[in-house]
C-alpha cells in the first residue's frame, strides 16, 4: 500500500486501527514495527500540514507518546526500531481507558441520536398519508478520495445542507431529511447517508429525485464526487422480495411499510458502526442532524 499521496482519510483510519490492534488485539511488537515505519511518516507530514484538525484517542495516543521519545523537530524522520517501538507500546498503555471511553461515549451518543430522529421521523411519517423516502449515500471517486481532506468534506457537506433548507430545485416540497457523516476503514472514505422524506402528493419519482441529488453533489464537489442511488428499481425489487421495502412511497396506515422505512432511517443512528465513526474532523464539526418537523 503506498502513502506517497497524502490520503487524509486512509492514513486516519490505518493509523486509528494500528494503536487499536497494538493495545486490544494483541499485535506483536515487530508487526507493529513494520507496520508503523510504514505510517509514521507520510501521517506526521499531513499532521503538521492540517494542524488545526481535531484526532481519534486513538491517533492523539499516539501522536502524544511517540513525542515523548522524539520530540517535536522533524518527527516524521524517524525510523522505528524495536527497542524504541517497544518503549512506544508501554506509553501507548496509559491511553486504554480514554479510548475505551471515547467508544462509550459514541454509543451513548448514536443511542440518543437514534431517540432524537424515530421522533422526527414519527411526526413526519404521521402528518401525511403517503410520503417519499429518499436513502441515498455521497461520497467520492476511487481514483479522488487521496485528493480530499475532511476540510473539503466540511465544506461540501456544508453548501449542501445549506441547499437542502432552501429547499430548491431537487430538494422542493421535501418535507424532512436526516444525515450522518462516517469514514470507512477500508477504501470507503469519508461520506455522507442521507435520508430525505418528500411530499408524495407534489413529488412522483423516488429514483429521479435521488439521482438529481447524487448529481448536485457532483456538481458541489466539481466533480470528485460520486453517489448510491438506493431508490433504483432493482435495489427496491430486490428488498420487496424480502418484504424489507422501506424506501419509495410509504403509505401511513401499512405497517410493515413504516416498520421498514424506520429500519433505513435507523441505519443513521446505529451504535454498532462504530469503526466507521470519523477518526479525523474539524473543531465543532457535526457529524449528524435532522431537520425540524413543522406540522401543516
Amino acid at each position: 500500500m503506498s502513502y506517497l499521496t497524502t490520503d487524509q482519510s486512509r492514513l486516519t483510519s490505518d493509523v486509528d486501527k494500528l494503536v487499536k490492534n497494538v493495545l486490544f488485539k494483541n499485535l506483536s511488537c515487530k508487526s507493529f514495527q513494520n507496520k508503523l515505519n510504514e505510517l509514521y511518516r507520510p501521517f506526521m507530514l499531513m499532521y503538521y500540514l492540517h494542524d488545526t484538525a481535531n484526532y481519534s484517542q486513538a491517533i492523539n495516543a499516539l501522536i502524544n507518546s511517540s513525542i515523548i521519545f522524539i520530540g517535536t523537530t522533524h518527527p516524521y524522520d524517524v525510523i522505528w526500531d524495536y527497542e524504541m517501538t517497544q518503549k512506544l507500546i508501554t506509553e501507548l498503555l496509559d491511553y486504554k481507558n480514554s479510548i475505551m471511553r471515547e467508544k462509550y461515549d459514541w454509543i451513548y451518543q448514536e443511542k440518543k441520536n437514534k431517540k432524537s430522529l424515530d421522533l422526527y421521523f414519527k411526526s413526519l411519517i404521521e402528518n401525511r398519508s403517503r410520503v417519499l423516502i429518499i436513502f441515498i449515500e455521497l461520497k467520492y471517486l476511487k481514483d479522488q478520495r487521496h485528493n480530499v481532506t475532511i476540510f473539503d468534506f466540511h465544506n461540501h457537506i456544508k453548501k449542501l445542507r445549506r441547499l437542502i433548507t432552501t429547499e430548491d430545485s431537487c430538494f422542493k416540497h421535501k418535507t424532512g431529511y436526516a444525515w450522518a457523516l462516517e469514514q470507512g476503514y477500508k477504501d470507503g472514505g469519508f461520506h455522507c447517508h442521507l435520508v430525505l422524506t418528500y411530499d408524495n402528493s407534489k413529488r412522483y419519482s423516488d429514483w429521479y429525485i435521488a439521482k438529481a441529488i447524487g448529481e448536485k453533489w457532483q456538481e458541489i464537489t466539481k466533480g470528485v464526487g460520486t453517489y448510491h442511488n438506493s431508490n433504483d428499481a432493482e435495489t427496491k425489487r430486490t428488498y420487496g422480495k424480502d418484504g424489507k421495502l422501506g424506501i419509495g412511497r410509504i403509505h401511513r396506515d401499512n405497517p410493515r411499510e413504516v416498520e421498514n422505512a424506520f429500519t433505513v432511517a435507523g441505519y443513521l443512528t446505529k451504535s454498532d458502526k462504530y469503526g466507521q465513526k470519523l477518526k479525523v474532523w474539524v473543531p465543532k464539526m457535526q457529524t449528524f442532524g435532522h431537520g425540524e418537523f413543522k406540522e401543516e
